[in-house]
């Protein structure tokens, strides 16, 4: 009976005990410093809302647009093609653009420590899905204001090649809440 006590008790301090309260909004944007092409495909933003104390669930959206680039045009050796007047051969790709969203729950376990999971649409067959660990450090704007580093185990849903290596390691991001 005091095992059953102890725990109630445990229960009711951590149920109260949380900074993130209920009925808040936030929005959150943010990157990855070690997944493969980290830059641009891995920064994006998410709004959350605190559905019970210390509970966030966030919707996170990603869109990039189509853009042409120049290379050099080349053989089945892979020499470069010369014209007649000697200037390289040139021609153009076109990358088409994209847009994923995904869905994410937080749990602010203790004060203001989470742990995080996302799953998100991509480019491979199945979705990316990430898992993550960090902490809440309020900057200023009454506290609201907040840089959020954490440790974060990405599994992207592409089936071959550099961008389906799972990776662990930094992430960051800044979120505001009203």
């Amino acid at each position: 009976m005091r095992k059953l006590t102890l725990l109630a008790v445990a229960i009711c301090l951590t149920a109260f005990s949380f900074a993130q309260n209920q009925g808040q909004w936030s929005f959150g944007a943010g990157g990855d410093f070690t997944a493969p092409g980290a830059g641009d495909d891995n920064f994006n933003a998410n709004v959350g809302y605190f559905a019970i104390d210390g509970l966030m669930l966030s919707f996170s959206f990603n869109m990039t647009m189509d853009y042409e680039s120049q290379v050099h045009a080349v053989d089945a050796d892979g020499n470069h093609l010369l014209a007649e007047d000697g200037t390289h051969i040139m021609g153009t790709v076109t990358t088409e653009g994209g847009f994923e969203w995904g869905a994410a729950m937080r749990y602010y376990a203790v004060d203001n420590m989470f742990v995080e999971a996302e799953m998100s649409t991509g480019t491979g067959e199945d979705p990316d899905l990430y898992f993550a660990g960090g902490v809440s450090l309020p900057l200023g704007f009454e506290d609201r204001l907040w840089f959020e580093p954490m440790l974060k185990l990405t599994m992207p849903g592409e089936e071959y090649g550099e961008a389906s290596q799972n990776t662990l390691g930094l992430a960051w991001a800044f979120r505001y809440t009203f």
